[in-house]
């Protein structure tokens, strides 16, 4: 998920009995009990989805493929393992390539053989030619009194929170001898850990400076209490990039002429430095098992899984997408649903919101919420979020809505909470994935989805 620059209006409160359920069709819903829905399409379903097999395509893109960033050829190896996928279910499959920026990325190599990927200072030294030295911790660094025997040295800081004082860090690390600068980002505002970054910088150095996450920080440092630490700097400059949609179609049934369409949509990539299991290998997971059992159904519209490139860039993935749609298929566009972490296991994000742009309800917030009060599943949530790749769709008058795990302070409804380890090195399957929480997400978006797609038959109409 794209980190939301701006705080968002959050709407805690669950849809009361009196959700107009049927303007867009949907009955009243009966209550079920542990998950036996008296509808028999919930059925067809939950009886079917399984969350350890979306975890094992989590487990896949996040250990296997690793990092994903926009444009890099990992993310091209997480489309191409998606393609296959979805091609073994037996879906036609087309791939949507777009240009993005360049990428500066760093690596961090240790003596037992392991590499940390950070993000590059466009303005400092950017070679594959590896600056080795020992590691030093600088407290401070906004002084030129705070650097004493760096000369030769990698000179690790927590970044100061302005861009004026942590330039002025790594200016005097420079001044002082240092043959390269790491700065640790910081824990964000909620809480949450700091992830990998380029540093702007004004000035031209010859030496690397790159940008580490907090987490990768507080390694380092940890690691150097036990004795030196001597590490090996490279980074590279990516350009002439292209990232990349895949689209997966399953035509409908119907013979209607003005069949509508209705989309399923997860982002692949993640951010430079982090696994993305939650984020968002977990929306991925989710939307290849359930093309895996909606492939043996009937629909009486058009359904399309895309996998969006460069969500974590600025959306760009989608934008593209819509931006180059004709307004005839625009208005073909049903519904867009937006699984973004949907498997955390963080204590705190204790309900799955189906979240719109500006908080109103539609198609995809009313299915899905009726799907969970007819499962008996208290679990799902109205709310309102505007950062993912709904947001284009939305934009362009296209009812959409992102799912996402999330805790909201009842007494105060902008303070919502995101797990800790999202955009970071941590955000793997042993830290950050849930089974409980993925098979929900699975019931509750399956169930309403396939109420808005599947064929209507008089047997069936329950």
């Amino acid at each position: 998920m794209k980190k939301n620059r701006k705080m968002p209006k959050v709407l805690a409160t669950v849809l009361a009995a009196s959700l107009a359920f049927g303007s867009v069709g949907y009955a009243a819903p009966l209550a079920g009990e542990n998950g036996k829905s008296p509808y028999s399409q919930d059925q067809k379903i939950v009886a079917r989805v399984d969350a350890e097999r979306a975890i094992e395509h989590i487990k896949y893109l996040s250990k296997e493929i690793g990092t994903r960033p926009g444009g890099l050829e990992a993310e091209k190896k997480s489309a191409d393992y998606i393609a296959k996928t979805l091609k073994s279910y037996g879906y036609d499959v087309e791939y949507q390539y777009f240009p993005v920026a360049d990428q500066y990325i760093a690596d961090v190599a240790f003596s037992n053989g392991t590499v940390w990927e950070m993000g590059a200072a466009p303005n400092g030294k950017i070679s594959d030619a590896a600056v080795k030295a020992e590691v030093v911790y600088v407290e401070g660094g906004t002084n030129v009194n705070d650097f004493n025997d760096v000369n030769g040295k990698v000179v690790l800081m927590a970044r100061e929170s302005s861009t004026t004082d942590y330039r002025a860090q790594v200016d005097n690390a420079v001044q002082a001898g240092a043959a390269g600068v790491i700065l640790q980002s910081l824990v964000g505002s909620r809480g949450n850990y700091g992830q990998s970054f380029n540093p702007s910088l004004t000035k031209k150095y010859d030496v690397p400076v790159f940008g580490a996450a907090y987490i990768q920080g507080e390694w380092l440092k940890e690691q150097m209490e036990e004795g030196a630490v001597e590490v090996n700097l490279t980074s590279k400059h990516y350009s002439d990039l292209q990232s990349v949609n895949v689209i997966a179609t399953k035509e409908a049934k119907s013979k209607d002429k003005d069949v509508k369409e209705v989309i399923l949509g997860a982002h692949h990539d993640s951010v430079v430095g982090a696994p993305g299991a939650n984020d968002n290998a977990s929306g991925v997971g989710l939307m290849l098992e359930l093309a895996r059992v909606y492939k043996g159904y009937n629909t009486d519209k058009t359904l399309k899984f895309i996998a969006f490139g460069s969500e974590e860039r600025g959306l760009l993935g989608s934008k593209y997408y819509v931006e180059q749609l004709s307004q005839e298929q625009r208005d073909q566009i049903e519904a867009v649903f937006v699984p973004d972490m949907v498997a955390t296991n963080y204590d705190k994000a204790k309900n799955l919101y189906a979240m719109t742009v500006d908080g109103s309800t539609n198609i995809v917030t009313d299915s899905t919420v009726a799907a969970g009060a007819r499962l008996g599943n208290s679990d799902i949530l109205p709310g309102t979020f505007g950062s993912s790749d709904h947001v284009y769709f939305h934009r362009a008058g296209i009812p959409a809505a992102l799912f996402i795990w999330m805790g909201i302070d009842s007494w105060d409804p902008l303070v919502y909470h995101i797990e800790k380890v999202y955009h970071t090195p941590q955000d793997t399957i042993e830290d950050n994935i849930s089974v409980e929480r993925m098979q929900s997400a699975l019931d509750i978006i399956g169930s309403g989805l396939f109420d808005v797609v599947r064929k209507k038959v008089p047997a069936n109409n329950k």
